[in-house]
């Protein structure tokens, strides 16, 4: 049975599922939904909840295959029949509460790269999740300390799926985007098309787009007029972005600031993955602060 930790700072509540990959059940304001809301008692992998980290890697991995430092690795296939591993593990773990307060709640992960786990990443880490709650706004910090006695590549994001895409806006900046082959692998980085060009705020079409922005200044607005509110997403360490809008019928818009581009381990693309050394640290952050329009 799943545990869920619920916190509420004036009119925002946050609802945690740590067995669930250490992803948010449900985030609320003034009792709408901010993020789309995890289906209760159906819900049974974090991408079926409203947000979850992605660690030790964002998007895809190219048939689970990558060599380093000399080395070739194999990952596990790991989303149904999917060809490619995709977003990490972390997402497919159980986090455990480390700490909580009024208004934080802090997640661990310890990954030890033993046995079958290996197939997941083969190094070693420990993560932490932060939760930051204010009246109006809530901070997620995402981190990751290598264990392995070398260093490793390690990229991060947050993978956040916001609610009623059918009345959103979207506003946000970028240099470029990496347009995607059959395979949903990064081809080619190009100028942003008109199509996808959202410097001015703007609605979202359906299944319109599944792409990497690089470049992304790590503002951007999501605007849902008919609530007269909107959220604003900061990400300083990211300086990538995955925007994801789905069929009618799911009706979500996902924005994840990310710190590398889809596939980067074998193919960076100019966005390539953060080498870590051993016993060192990488952090990223995301906030997302709601205001109401007059």
């Amino acid at each position: 049975m799943l545990t869920l930790i619920s916190k509420q700072c004036g009119d925002l509540q946050l609802i945690l599922v740590p067995q669930l990959g250490g992803a948010i059940a449900a985030l609320k304001y003034q009792g709408f939904d901010i993020l789309r809301p995890m289906p209760y008692g159906m819900a049974s992998q974090a991408n079926q909840c409203g947000s979850f980290p992605l660690i030790p890697y964002s998007n895809r991995i190219e048939n689970g295959q990558f060599s380093f430092a000399g080395q070739h690795y194999t990952l596990a296939k790991n989303f149904g029949d999917h060809p490619h591993s995709i977003h990490g593990n972390g997402w497919q773990s159980i986090w455990h509460v480390a700490e909580t307060s009024t208004q934080q709640i802090v997640l661990q992960l310890n990954h030890d790269a033993q046995g079958e786990q290996t197939a997941h990443w083969p190094w070693p880490y420990r993560a932490k999740q932060v939760f930051s709650l204010t009246e109006n706004s809530l901070k997620i910090e995402l981190s990751y300390l290598n264990d392995a006695a070398h260093a490793v590549p390690v990229g991060l994001g947050f993978h956040p799926y916001f609610a009623n895409a059918d009345q959103a806006q979207l506003q946000f900046c970028a240099q470029n985007v990496l347009i995607n082959d059959s395979n949903m692998l990064p081809s080619a980085r190009t100028a942003i098309p008109p199509q996808w060009d959202f410097r001015q705020v703007r609605p979202v079409e359906p299944n319109s787009i599944d792409n990497c922005f690089l470049g992304w200044d790590g503002s951007a607005q999501i605007h849902w007029p008919t609530q007269k509110l909107h959220v604003e997403i900061t990400s300083p360490d990211a300086g990538n972005a995955i925007v994801f809008v789905p069929s009618t019928e799911k009706n979500f818009l996902a924005f994840e600031p990310v710190s590398h581009s889809n596939n980067a381990i074998n193919q960076d693309h100019g966005a390539a993955m953060y080498l870590l050394a051993s016993g060192e640290t990488h952090s990223i952050s995301m906030t997302m602060r709601i205001v109401g329009d007059a």
